[in-house]
């Protein structure tokens, strides 16, 4: 397989905000007089996609959700400016640059609050597309990807997917582009079939 097309993920894979969103959601939580979270690693083991069914784990009811997820988005907008990139995602990016492969950024993040995260590190520009959701609700990345797949004329099999939860990776199975799992992000993966990196700079070698 050439690699032609990286896809980025954004919240967990190169922005480091793991503590960051385990805090908004631990304060959510709280409102609703539940148990929070004891740590990182117990929040990896729980975390997924759908964002409703991790919340029902928590123990927030359908009916909830929504008023819940409006909390947890207004605690993690006030808190945007406290998560740094990934010590090595600029040069892994720089990298890719240099050997001439497109770089996009797909997001789970409303375009607002995605764009106000990204204004302190200066990447936009570094990409060729920052592909955004619209229902904070539903939070998938799929129809934004294809289309922008679809408009750049570009073969999914040439693209490679770089995320942290499974949503990433059901989206990359779905479009026939491959994905690389980063371990470091909001969610622990058991899939035998992934490729894994605890670096980012490591996907410099799976290429």
């Amino acid at each position: 397989m050439v690699v032609r097309v990286v896809c980025w993920d954004w919240n967990g894979t190169l922005l480091d905000d793991v503590d960051r969103c385990l805090g908004a959601m631990n304060h959510v939580l709280a409102a609703y007089g539940l148990a929070t979270i004891a740590d990182v690693e117990a929040y990896r083991a729980s975390f997924g996609f759908p964002v409703a069914d991790f919340y029902a784990r928590q123990g927030i009811t359908p009916a909830q959700f929504r008023d819940a997820a409006d909390l947890y988005l207004r605690v993690l907008d006030s808190s945007a400016r406290t998560a740094q990139l990934r010590p090595d995602a600029r040069e892994t990016m720089r990298l890719l640059d240099e050997r001439g492969v497109r770089q996009v950024l797909a997001s789970a993040t409303l375009s607002d609050l995605l764009h106000e995260q990204l204004r302190p590190f200066e990447l936009a520009d570094r990409f060729e597309a920052v592909l955004s959701i619209t229902d904070p609700y539903a939070a998938s990345k799929h129809d934004v990807i294809a289309a922008w797949v679809d408009r750049a004329g570009v073969d999914p099999a040439d693209m490679l997917m770089v995320g942290d939860t499974n949503h990433d990776r059901d989206i990359a199975h779905a479009l026939g582009a491959r994905f690389v799992h980063f371990g470091g992000g909001h969610q622990h993966l058991a899939d035998a079939q992934a490729d894994r990196i605890g670096e980012l700079r490591s996907l410099l070698d799976l290429l």
